[in-house]
């Protein structure tokens, strides 16, 4: 969802706050309400609605910090000793070179107007332990355009006999992925709990690319320094909670200066609807008029 949900946030919070400063509109619906106590409860409902407007304005602020800082992990790949011994003929003086086939749109492509071009990937050495996404995709690529068909180098995972799809083609032991960076900036491809306590989690800003453990004296910079994840996870949770208590209060609220025969007179007429005279089913002429037509 990205920062969709931060956006709605904004927007209902940025609603509550309008309804609240004017104290009138829809959230002060009080048709209800007892008489005596309609301005007693309205100005607690209007320091309720403050209250909310406050806390969804900071969740949303809080939900934006997380999806810009915390969303986006730095990860590398590598290719394993198996692609190596596997598929030697694909490399040449330890590097690999992928061109593929890949289809162009250009106006209504979706209704056939695309065009296939050559693209050239590489050369990528095979012994790099920082490849990023394209590059590992590129040797697993290779490897399955001439391997595919066979089953031992390319076995397929059962999908279960609820799977819709089949099953799917196992490339794990092919390469390997991690998101544990030790402090010289090099991947942790951790095989015991002793390699993963040398390498720690590096985030990527989805905004301005900056780096969480890189401290250029950026804006950015700075939040990480002062934001962490557990922190933003935990205000979360914590406005969240504030957020039930305050619709509760709401709820309460509205409970205590409800006139109970206003609400019952109110669903009564919901329930019966508006009702037409008897009369107007009566097609029958008077008999008056019968007469004077004779």
């Amino acid at each position: 969802m990205g920062l969709l949900f931060p956006i709605l946030l904004l927007a209902m919070g940025a609603y509550v706050l309008v309804g609240a400063i004017k104290g009138s509109g829809r959230l002060f619906s009080m048709e209800n309400f007892k008489d005596e106590s309609k301005d007693k409860a309205k100005k607690l409902m209007r320091l309720l609605y403050f209250a909310l407007a406050a806390i969804m304005l900071l969740m949303a602020v809080v939900n934006g910090l997380q999806t810009v800082l915390y969303s986006n992990k730095l990860t590398y790949y590598k290719v394993t000793d198996a692609y190596k011994e596997t598929f030697p003929d694909l490399l040449e003086n330890g590097q690999l070179t992928y061109t593929a086939q890949e289809s162009t749109g250009s106006g209504m492509s979706c209704l056939g107007g695309g065009s296939t071009v050559e693209k050239t990937y590489g050369p990528y050495s095979v012994d790099n332990e920082k490849m990023e996404m394209e590059e590992i995709a590129a040797f697993i690529n290779k490897a399955y355009t001439q391997y595919g068909s066979d089953r031992d180098k390319f076995p397929v995972q059962s999908g279960g006999l609820l799977s819709c799809t089949g099953g799917s083609v196992d490339y794990s032991k092919y390469y390997r992925q991690t998101d544990l960076i030790d402090d010289a900036g090099n991947p942790v491809y951790a095989e015991t709990e002793a390699d993963k306590a040398k390498g720690h989690t590096v985030y990527i800003a989805s905004v301005g690319s900056a780096r969480s453990d890189v401290d250029d004296g950026s804006f950015l910079s700075k939040l990480y320094g002062a934001l962490n994840p557990k922190l933003l996870s935990v205000l979360n949770y914590v406005f969240i909670g504030l957020a039930v208590v305050g619709v509760v209060l709401l709820f309460v609220v509205t409970r205590i200066y409800t006139d109970k025969e206003k609400m019952a007179k109110a669903r009564a007429q919901q329930v019966s609807g508006p009702s037409m005279p008897s009369s107007a089913f009566d097609f029958d002429e008077p008999d008056g008029k019968n007469a004077s037509k004779e």
